[in-house]
C-alpha cells in the first residue's frame, strides 16, 4: 500500500521510511515538497528521518527555504544533538551563514535556549560571543578605503553632497568604528555649492607616506569639467587637511599606490589605469591602463597591493547594483601583464536572496600579526529595496598557497563572522551633517537643545537647512519637543526622512498667527503633496515619527493627528532620477525665516529581527 505524506512524517520506523522513499508516488513529488520534509525532520530533531531524506533524495533536501534558512537553521532550533551533528558533520553547513533576514544557526540556536546554543557552538567550534555581525558600519557609509598605522586602522568613506564632507573614521579592532574627523569642514574649499544629491565626492582612499595621512577622491559636480580628482594630506587623520590639489583626469575612485622603492602613483578606474605622483600630489606623467577587469563591465575602485614580488590590483566591478562585485589580478611587474585570479570574483553575492547584496568595492589591510581582513561596501534588503544605503561590512582575507586572495573563502559576504580582535568599543556621538552646507553655519546644538535658523525649501539644491544623521537600523522612532514661536508667520519646522532633494518626507509644525498647523509633507520626483493632520495652541508640540521598513507613523499626540505611508522613495529603488548612491538619512528641519528651537530630541534605531 502507498504511503501517504502524513504517514511518511509520522513514521518513526526505519524500514516504513525506506519502503515510502522508494514509493513511486513519493519519487515524482516535487522538490521543493522534499526539501519541506527534511526541514520538518531536522526542526522536529529526526535525525535518522533526516539522514534517509538526504540519501534517498538526491540532494534535493540540501536547498534553503523559503525565508533563505539552511537545514542547520531547523536542527538548530530543534536542540536535538544528533540532529545538528549530521548536519554539520556529514552535510558541511555553515553556523554563520546567514538567511534573508541575517539571521544565522548560531541565532536559531540561541533562540531555542542556552542548552541549543552550548551544543551548536560545541559542534561547530564557533561562539556567538566570539563573533561580529555585518554590516560594521550601518547606513550610508559606501566605497571604504583602510590604512593601518601601528595599532590603529583609520576609513574613509564616500559622502557625496553631505558637509562635513569625507569622514575619517578609527577603529582598534576592525568592528567598532568612530568618526575622528573631515577631510572637508568648508563648503567653499570643498566646492559643494550647487551640487545635486549623489553627485560630489565619491570614493575616497586613505594611505600613509612620509608621516602624513593621504586623502585622493573623484569630486563630481556635474558640469565641465565632468570629474576632477582631489588629493590631499595632514600631519594627523583629524585634521588640519592642507588645501586640495584638484587634478584635471578623467574617470573615478582614484587611489595612491606607494612602491618598495618609494615611488607613487595614482591609480584610477576606466579599468585600471597608473599615473605617476609627485610628493605634492601633482602628476608625472600621463595616466597608462594596466588592466580592464575580469568581467569588464564597470571597472571601478582599483587598489593596488606589492606582496611577495606581486602587485596585485583589486577592482570592483558589475557596476554598484545587484551584479556587484570585487575582481582581482596580478603581475610581477607593475605596468603588467596582469593575469586574473582564477577564484574571480572573490567577493560577491552567491545568491540573490541574500541578506546581504551589492558586495564589493573594498580594500585589503594587513594586522600586525599577519592575518589580512579586506572591508567592502555592501546593501541591506527591506522588501527587495536598499533602505539604508551602502554600508561598510568587513571579512578575512586568505592567501592561497600558491599566492591568490580569497575573501571569506569565496563564500560572499558574510552576516555573521569571527572577531579579528578583542573588542574596543568606541563612544562618540555621530555628528549632524547636512547637504552643502555646514551645519554650524546655521544650528547651535546643545546637550539640551538645538535651535535652528529657517532656510530654503528641502526640494532646493541650495539653501536647505537639515540637521541630519544615518539611518542604521530599518525601525526608528524619532522624537522631538520643537517651538516655531521664534519663526515668522508661514515658517515651518520638524521631523524628517530625507534621501536627496528629490525625495525625503517632513512632519512639521507650521507657524500661524493663532497656533501651529501640523503638517505632513512629501515629495517625490516632481510630486509633492502636504496634509493637515491637525492643529496645536500655541507654537509648541512633540512631534514623532516611526518606522518600520517603509512603514512610517508620523502624528502629533496634542493634535491627535496621525497619519501612516508607505516612503519606498527613501531607497536607492525608489526613484528613477539623479544619482541614487546615497542612503536614508534622518533628523531635523527648518523651513522659513526664523528659528526653531528643538528639546528633547530622541533617536532610537533597533534591528528587531534578533
Amino acid at each position: 500500500m502507498k504511503a501517504t505524506v502524513v504517514q511518511l512524517i509520522d513514521a518513526e520506523d526505519r524500514d516504513t521510511l525506506a519502503r515510502a522513499l522508494h514509493d513511486r508516488e513519493f519519487a515524482e513529488v516535487p522538490g521543493t515538497v522534499k526539501t519541506g520534509w527534511a526541514f520538518y525532520a531536522a526542526q522536529h530533531g529526526k535525525a535518522e528521518m533526516l539522514r534517509l531524506l538526504v540519501e534517498r533524495c538526491h540532494g534535493m533536501p540540501l536547498r534553503k527555504d523559503e525565508q533563505g534558512r539552511t537545514l542547520l537553521h531547523a536542527a538548530a532550533a530543534s536542540g536535538d544533538r544528533d540532529t545538528m551533528a549530521f548536519v554539520i558533520r556529514v552535510l558541511g553547513m555553515d553556523p554563520m551563514a546567514g538567511d534573508n533576514q541575517g539571521r544565522t544557526p548560531l541565532d536559531a540556536a540561541a533562540a531555542a535556549g542556552k542548552e541549543a546554543l552550548r551544543t551548536l557552538e560545541e559542534l561547530s567550534g564557533v561562539r556567538l560571543a566570539d563573533c561580529y555581525r555585518n554590516p560594521v558600519v550601518r547606513g550610508f557609509r559606501p566605497d571604504p578605503s583602510i590604512v593601518r598605522v601601528g595599532n590603529d586602522y583609520y576609513m574613509v568613506n564616500s559622502s557625496f553632497a553631505m558637509m562635513p564632507a569625507l569622514p575619517v573614521s578609527h577603529s582598534r579592532d576592525l568592528i567598532h568604528w568612530e568618526t575622528i574627523g573631515h577631510v572637508f569642514t568648508d563648503p567653499d574649499a570643498a566646492r559643494l555649492r550647487g551640487v545635486a544629491g549623489g553627485f560630489g565626492y565619491w570614493a575616497p582612499d586613505i594611505s600613509f607616506y612620509k608621516g602624513r595621512f593621504w586623502v585622493t577622491a573623484t569630486l563630481r559636480t556635474g558640469t565641465v569639467p565632468v570629474r576632477t580628482q582631489m588629493i590631499t594630506s595632514a600631519p594627523s587623520p583629524q585634521g588640519p587637511w592642507d588645501p586640495p590639489v584638484f587634478l584635471d583626469v578623467d574617470g573615478i575612485d582614484p587611489s595612491i599606490f606607494t612602491d618598495d622603492d618609494g615611488k607613487r602613483y595614482l591609480v584610477t578606474n576606466i579599468g585600471a589605469q597608473i599615473a605617476p605622483l609627485g610628493d605634492d600630489g601633482q602628476l608625472l606623467g600621463e595616466p597608462r591602463m594596466i588592466w580592464y577587469g575580469f568581467s569588464r563591465i564597470k571597472s571601478e575602485g582599483p587598489h593596488l597591493l606589492k606582496k611577495d614580488g606581486w602587485y596585485y590590483l583589486f577592482v570592483a566591478e558589475g557596476g554598484t547594483g545587484y551584479g556587484h562585485m570585487e575582481s582581482c589580478a596580478r603581475s610581477r611587474s607593475l605596468y603588467g601583464p596582469y593575469e586574473s585570479c582564477p577564484f574571480n570574483p572573490i567577493l560577491g553575492e552567491r545568491d540573490g536572496e541574500s541578506y546581504l547584496r551589492r558586495a564589493g568595492h573594498g580594500k585589503p589591510v594587513q594586522l600586525p600579526d599577519g592575518r589580512w581582513a579586506f572591508v567592502y561596501l555592501c546593501g541591506r534588503q527591506v522588501d527587495g529595496k536598499t533602505l539604508t544605503g551602502r554600508e561598510t561590512a568587513v571579512d578575512p582575507l586568505e592567501w592561497t598557497a600558491d599566492g591568490w586572495p580569497m575573501i571569506n573563502r569565496l563564500r560572499g559576504p558574510s552576516c555573521l563572522q569571527r572577531k579579528f580582535l578583542p573588542d574596543i568599543p568606541l563612544e562618540m556621538p555621530e555628528p549632524w551633517m547636512c547637504p552643502r552646507l555646514s551645519p554650524d553655519c546655521f544650528s547651535v546644538s546643545g546637550p539640551e537643545r538645538t535651535v535652528m535658523e529657517g532656510g530654503a525649501a528641502l526640494s532646493e539644491i541650495e539653501g536647505a537647512h537639515l540637521l541630519l544623521h544615518r539611518l542604521r537600523e530599518s525601525d526608528v522612532t524619532i522624537e522631538a519637543a520643537l517651538d516655531v514661536s521664534r519663526m515668522e508667520t508661514g515658517g515651518m519646522a520638524g521631523l524628517t526622512g530625507y534621501y536627496d532633494e528629490c525625495s525625503f518626507f517632513l512632519l512639521a509644525l507650521r507657524k500661524t498667527s493663532q497656533g501651529a498647523d501640523v503638517v505632513l509633507m512629501e515629495h517625490i520626483g516632481d510630486w509633492e503633496t502636504e496634509e493637515k493632520l491637525g492643529q496645536v495652541q500655541g507654537w509648541k508640540a512633540v512631534l514623532c515619527v516611526e518606522g518600520r521598513g517603509f512603514s512610517f507613523t508620523a502624528g502629533c499626540p496634542a493634535s491627535g493627528g496621525t497619519k501612516e505611508f508607505r516612503a519606498e522613495y527613501l531607497s536607492d529603488e525608489g526613484l528613477k532620477t539623479g544619482k541614487r548612491f546615497t542612503g536614508t538619512l534622518v533628523g531635523l528641519a527648518a523651513v522659513g525665516r526664523g528659528q526653531a528651537v528643538f528639546e528633547k530630541i530622541r533617536e532610537e534605531m533597533r534591528d528587531v529581527k534578533r
